[in-house]
């Protein structure tokens, strides 16, 4: 078996798959089954490949590893899917810049080393790239991004959850990647919510004006402040809507708001947040919607 999937991800890594692919491939690598052979591999096409990476990247991918403690956690059965999937997305984000979404701007960086920060499940950061662009980055979030801006754009990757406050420069567009959504603004304000384990990844505009791509640019949306992007990865589709903003960042606060949502939905989005798991029966719970609202700061009791 360790053998098959070292095949499938190498041929992956490798080879320039369509859109389709490449999220099928994704899932498959965030899904428990074989969970510790497909971290094998993956860490084996790393080694196989690393002289084709620069420094910077290479350290970015020894980072989240250290940072998420692998080597300590990974065998807490409370802990090891969670883990699991950061360390999978990080590694599969990186490796395709070798061959694919990252490679126009690894061309344009290939002298400046990447900077790789963690917020650890249960809290949240503050972080000031190198334009002056505030992101407050939710629980369990990977961002990524240059210790310098060069090139005509200012792009950062992101896995998890943040707030941009976008430092204005008509002249250098900035721009957020996700695996299946690109959010691009000139000078603006906000959220993108593009965990790997949830279905749907959202966009929404606080102030300013951005343009957002889905599926590969197939999707295209200009948004004005108050409206959202939901795209949905089972689904390969994608809306907009109205939303009320208070409800989009009051995750920044520490307050917790949950509309028309699943058990299953609330329990994920707790568990990043407090850093804890619940243990349930799935079959105790249908996909009837719930409201809930918790103040700021509420402690998990």
């Amino acid at each position: 078996m360790k053998d098959d999937i070292q095949k499938i991800i190498n041929l992956f890594a490798a080879s320039n798959q369509n859109t389709e692919v490449t999220k099928e491939v994704h899932q498959w690598l965030l899904d428990e089954e074989h969970a510790d052979a497909k971290e094998s591999a993956l860490h084996e096409l790393w080694i196989a490949t690393q002289e084709k990476a620069d420094t910077g990247t290479w350290d970015s991918l020894e980072k989240v590893y250290r940072r998420v403690g692998v080597s300590e956690q990974i065998s807490k059965p409370q802990r090891r899917i969670q883990i699991w999937r950061y360390v999978s997305v990080a590694v599969i984000l990186l490796a395709i810049s070798i061959s694919g979404t990252f490679l126009v701007t690894k061309k344009i960086y290939a002298e400046v080393a990447m900077v790789e920060k963690m917020t650890p499940v249960g809290s949240t950061n503050t972080i000031e790239l190198p334009d002056g662009t505030l992101v407050q980055t939710n629980s369990g979030t990977l961002l990524l991004y240059p210790e310098t801006f060069k090139g005509d754009t200012r792009t950062v990757y992101l896995i998890g959850e943040a707030n941009f406050k976008v430092k204005q420069n008509p002249d250098k567009p900035f721009i957020v990647r996700s695996t299946t959504m690109s959010v691009t603004a000139l000078g603006t304000e906000f959220n993108v919510d593009a965990y790997p384990e949830d279905n749907e990844v959202v966009a929404t505009l606080i102030q300013g004006k951005v343009k957002v791509d889905c599926n590969n640019g197939k999707d295209s949306y200009v948004l004005n402040p108050g409206e959202q992007v939901i795209y949905e990865r089972h689904t390969y589709t994608s809306t907009m809507r109205n939303v009320t903003l208070a409800d989009v960042v009051a995750w920044q606060k520490g307050i917790f708001i949950f509309k028309e949502e699943t058990m299953k939905e609330i329990f994920m989005t707790l568990e990043r947040r407090y850093g804890i798991t619940f243990q349930y029966n799935a079959n105790l719970f249908d996909d009837d919607k719930y409201n809930f609202r918790f103040s700021e700061n509420s402690s998990i009791e």
